[in-house]
């Protein structure tokens, strides 16, 4: 090994990456089907290509951390001994060892993620790199290691030994349980059909991929116009119907609409070759087939969220094609949270490339599906500090349980994607990006066209989502030709969406007519904040389409008789 003295520049920062990612215990570019070290080490070589610069770099990276061992011994020397407390405790974490460990890791954390974002590379490069960069250094955080992090040793203390050995049964489990990740959610409060998916129904169809259910009505009148509501099949549909008081559904019935929802089925290996054209018939067209059949009703709503609402926008156009307008059911739509052109996907799109969707292809040609284990990991990546590594803290080093939350426990409901579905969703919409195209694809035998779209749309985003960025799903707007409210609420994907009205109002939105000549800040800058949900907004909006008040419809009808109660049989399928 040369001296350290003889290193040039790039040798160092080359060092440094590549010890960055061995301590993830990152694997050799050909068993590297992710593409997590392409990136980084393409950052390296533009780096080690500009001497200059990377010089000045290195420069900067010694005076920060210069800076930062003399701080941390000045405080030392300036520091007073703090007595213990009455219960004889110290406070550990203001001990140097440990103010020097955090503070080494953020100064090195910090220069990193700045000489990834100034490196002489493509901006998708840099958003690569930048994402496993923090994988990994998500994973080197002191917090993360016993003998670095103070509250884990005094836990250990008060405990005397308590927590470590609770933790190691944690940890034992969780291994035992299938993806070896720590458990975020503490199950045992929790059955589908009665403290969640409550809301009173009955399954009024089956097919193969779907249960249609339709819900009790409340109220003494309902409006004319039925809602149908095409949930995504990444997880299960409860998300919109969760504790009465966060239920999408249950409000809406409350509001007098005559509501259904389809309930996917959770695919097996024997459904590999189910396709997008199969979720467009067998699922949106005919669900809206049947409520007409049940309400009487000539025209509909029609709701779709995430890729339910991909869906939907493709069942939009498919019906929008000239052999095909006269059958639209579809007064007017909404969607939630909903990409319908991916050129930057938001953090997903890290994972979608040609090398990557080969190999995640292999691995669907011998299940038949993607398992919802697998997908499931994926999303806890996309934010490691709070999904992953807050959990291994908790549940390991302090040797604590994890809280009972609703939507986490739904979280973790996986489903599988099949075979033939996800491969074209994965390479058509993501990858290749048609849906937003010409007749880029063609489905059920039409080729889609968004353009053709002129019903009116109530479209809804989140200003924190990092599944479908609300600046890209606001791009609908040059693209349907129809009348478009858009509504962007604080919080994300989920949050943003499950969002019910409470007093104090918890979140807030921004709502006005989308418009296509301006970019989403523009559009953003011109709309009031409102404290409130954007449900309310919504309703008001629905309720001005919906039609005259008339008495609810009959669950079912002759031809469709109620299969079963709801929440069905489909949603408790493992």
């Amino acid at each position: 090994m040369a001296d350290s003295k003889d290193k040039q520049p790039q040798d160092w920062f080359q060092e440094m990456m590549g010890q960055m990612a061995s301590n993830m215990g990152a694997p050799p570019s050909n068993a590297d089907p992710m593409g997590a070290m392409k990136s980084l080490q393409q950052v390296a070589e533009a780096w080690a290509q500009n001497p200059q610069e990377l010089g000045e770099a290195m420069r900067s990276w010694s005076e920060r951390i210069t800076e930062t061992n003399q701080q941390v011994w000045q405080d030392f020397l300036n520091q007073k001994p703090e007595p213990p407390d009455a219960e004889g405790k110290a406070d550990w974490s203001k001990l140097p060892y440990f103010k020097w460990i955090r503070e080494y890791y953020q100064t090195y954390s910090g220069w990193m993620e700045q000489n990834i974002q100034n490196a002489p590379v493509e901006e998708n490069v840099k958003r690569d790199a930048t994402f496993w960069s923090k994988q990994m250094l998500s994973a080197l955080s002191p917090d993360n290691y016993f003998w670095t992090n103070p509250n884990a040793i005094n836990q250990f203390v008060e405990t005397k030994g308590e927590s470590l050995r609770q933790g190691l049964q944690n940890w034992l489990k969780d291994i035992s349980s299938g993806d070896g990740l720590p458990e975020t959610v503490d199950k045992s409060p929790f059955k589908v059909g009665e403290n969640l998916a409550s809301t009173p129904g009955k399954v009024v169809f089956r097919n193969d991929l779907m249960e249609l259910i339709q819900y009790s009505p409340t109220t003494e009148e309902v409006h004319e116009k039925p809602v149908v509501i095409t949930p995504p099949w990444i997880n299960k549909f409860y998300i919109l119907d969760l504790a009465p008081k966060k239920s999408f559904i249950r409000n809406l019935v409350s509001k007098g609409f005559t509501t259904f929802v389809i309930s996917w089925k959770n695919p097996t290996k024997e459904m590999r070759n189910v396709g997008m054209d199969d979720y467009l018939q067998q699922g949106p067209i005919t669900a809206f087939e049947v409520a007409q059949q049940i309400t009487g009703a000539k025209k509909l709503h029609a709701v779709g969220y995430c890729i339910g609402g991909t869906l939907l926008a493709s069942t939009m156009a498919w019906y929008s094609s000239p052999k095909n307008r006269k059958a639209n059911p579809v007064e007017d739509w909404t969607l939630l949270t909903t990409l319908v052109d991916f050129e930057h996907p938001g953090d997903l799109g890290v994972f979608i490339n040609e090398d990557s969707l080969k190999d995640l292809e292999k691995t669907m040609a011998e299940q038949g599906y993607l398992d919802g284990k697998q997908m499931g990991t994926t999303m806890r990546m996309l934010r490691p500090d709070g999904l992953i590594w807050h959990y291994f803290i908790n549940n390991y080093l302090y040797g604590k349980q994890p809280p009972p939350i609703d939507m986490l426990y739904w979280n973790d409901d996986s489903t599988r994607m099949p075979e033939a579905m996800h491969k074209f969703y994965l390479r058509e919409y993501y990858l290749h990006n048609k849906l937003k195209e010409k007749d880029g694809v063609t489905l059920a035998g039409q080729p889609i066209d968004l353009r053709r779209i002129t019903e009116p749309l109530y479209c809804v985003a989140a200003e924190e989502d990092h599944i479908t960025p609300w600046k890209q799903v606001y791009r609908i707007n040059n693209l349907v030709k129809g009348p478009v409210r858009f509504s962007l609420s604080t919080s994300g994907h989920i949050a943003g969406v499950v969002n019910p009205p409470v007093d104090p109002p918890k979140r807030s939105f921004w709502a006005g007519e989308g418009d296509s000549g301006s970019s989403p800040e523009s559009w953003q800058s011109k709309q009031q904040k409102t404290n409130d949900t954007w449900w309310n907004d919504w309703t008001a909006w629905l309720s001005e389409r919906a039609g005259k008040m008339v008495a609810p419809p009959k669950m079912g009808s002759p031809k469709h008789k109620p299969l079963a109660e709801a929440p069905g049989t489909y949603v408790l399928e493992p």
